[in-house]
């Protein structure tokens, strides 16, 4: 289905599949669907249960230290979400918004904050002004390599200061006073954030869910997910039977890429590998601030490894070593086929996440709960005038005419008739199949000659083109950035984003 999507591209859409309105009765759907199922001999009713208990004592948890109420545990489907705690565009805050709404239909809503993905710059775009409008990045925090989230500490007070005045700065160049409040929001929160967040994974989504008002949905980490003796059982799932997971995971990348187009073999992600009998299971082991990959030698019972080193052995009952947390496609698959009953994706999301389908269908025999998809595109205040993009096209095309047609554009008279006569000439001369080389090459410059000689009596109009042609290219640059998709979610307003989302049937798109 996400294949045959795209983006929102104006203010205001939003893709939405399917429609806000049926998804709490598509979860009950996806609920009735997992009735019965077993997983290795193992009722997966059972284990539903018993992640759902200890995600909700978690979340509860977490909501309480971090100073929100947690909501009342409802009876109904579970509706969950996920993202990086970073500083996203709205149409990625959608996701948390609609599932509150979901939780006033009576669906448990849970987000799962992927605090374990690599940091890598954790930044927001903001727009300046410095001669023209621009997007630019503000770095809070520069991470190394596979270093997670929840590895880096909550932003020192003078950093957090000096990122909040640089904001501030930014928009002051782009007259804009409805978004300085906004940075100054942001800065509060930022400092009573430092003081109930533990690390920077924290941080982030304590920031995001301060801003939305809306303390009604579950929030878990996915450092503390993968503490749950449900997860720990889903890993020895994986991990007793680690070749056929291999084999039915990389066989469901390939049929993937080659039905998406993708060359590159890290595309979605990349295969897992085999080397010197151990297995690599879709799962990192966080230690010493870093990931690296984990991976499982076969036996009775398996033993997990990193870094060819052997940690633990796994089984159903036990637990495991401190740090291990799943790949992105091995925390959907637990979430969607040991928590939720409906998973919203963005767009990115829902296209890896039928790779998850596949292994779910060929390694369990199970059909999973469906996903939904949603995203939108919202503009700042920015845009000075209608986009130019048509009009420069039109005239771009126009001046390429002018260049490689100029005969087009001039009157047959004394002096152009005979140039223009020996161009169609040369032009019907190279129709000829068997023209040797040598003759294609002269016949071809000759009539680079001859526009050249018909471009001069075009001087003055090209020269006027190129300068409407410069005065259009900076008109559209400054359109753009007017109209970026990607600057941060605390410059908007999360009511107007909730009055966004779709209510009726039908995709706002």
């Amino acid at each position: 289905m996400s294949g045959q999507l795209s983006i929102p591209q104006r203010h205001g859409q939003v893709l939405c599949r399917p429609e806000l309105g049926r998804w709490v009765d598509v979860a009950r759907q996806g609920a009735r669907a997992l009735e019965g199922a077993r997983v290795f001999g193992v009722a997966l009713r059972d284990v539903r249960e018993q992640a759902r208990a200890e995600i909700l004592s978690q979340a509860q948890a977490l909501l309480e230290r971090w100073g929100f109420p947690a909501p009342v545990p409802l009876e109904g489907p579970w509706v969950a979400t996920g993202h990086q705690p970073a500083l996203f565009h709205p149409g990625i805050w959608l996701k948390t918004l609609a599932v509150a709404r979901c939780m006033e239909a009576g669906a448990a809503g849970l987000n799962v904050v992927v605090d374990s993905d690599e940091c890598g710059a954790w930044s927001a775009v903001v727009p300046r002004r410095d001669g023209r409008l621009v997007p630019k990045e503000r770095v809070v925090v520069q991470a190394g390599p596979e270093v997670p989230y929840e590895a880096l500490p909550p932003p020192e007070e003078g950093t957090w200061e000096g990122f909040c005045d640089d904001l501030e700065e930014d928009l002051a160049t782009v007259d804009r006073s409805d978004l300085a409040p906004r940075v100054e929001r942001l800065r509060a929160h930022g400092r009573t954030a430092r003081a109930r967040t533990r690390h920077l994974g924290e941080f982030g989504a304590w920031l995001r869910r301060a801003a939305e008002g809306l303390p009604y949905y579950l929030e878990v980490l996915v450092s503390q997910l993968s503490r749950t003796a449900a997860f720990a059982q889903f890993v020895s799932w994986l991990a007793q039977d680690a070749q056929r997971f291999l084999a039915v995971h990389n066989r469901a990348l390939g049929e993937h890429r080659r039905e998406e187009g993708l060359r590159s073999a890290a595309q979605p992600f990349p295969d897992l590998r085999q080397d010197q009998g151990l297995v690599e299971l879709p799962l990192w082991l966080v230690r010493e601030g870093r990931r690296r990959p984990l991976f499982v030698r076969p036996g009775r019972p398996p033993v997990l490894y990193a870094d060819g080193q052997p940690l633990s052995p796994v089984s159903q009952e036990g637990t495991l070593p401190e740090g291990v947390r799943p790949r992105a496609l091995a925390l959907t698959l637990f979430v969607r086929l040991c928590v939720c009953d409906l998973f919203v994706h963005g767009l990115g999301g829902a296209r890896y996440d039928r790779v998850t389908d596949r292994v779910a269908r060929e390694f369990f025999g199970l059909e999973l709960p469906a996903f939904a998809i949603l995203t939108g595109t919202f503009h700042l205040p920015l845009a000075r005038h209608a986009d130019p993009s048509a009009e420069y096209a039109r005239r771009r095309q126009l001046w390429l005419d002018l260049q490689h047609n100029p005969d087009r554009h001039l009157p047959r008279d004394g002096e152009t008739a005979p140039l223009v006569e020996e161009k169609w000439r040369c032009i019907r001369a190279l129709e000829s199949p068997s023209l040797p080389r040598r003759e294609r090459r002269q016949l071809t410059q000759r009539i680079r000659e001859i526009n050249q000689a018909l471009r001069q009596r075009l001087h003055d109009r090209l020269s006027s083109l190129e300068a409407e042609l410069a005065a259009l290219r900076a008109e559209v640059e400054e359109h753009e950035a007017a109209t970026h998709r990607g600057y941060a979610f605390f410059l908007f307003d999360a009511a107007e984003l909730r009055d966004a989302l779709p209510t009726g049937a039908g995709t706002r798109c």
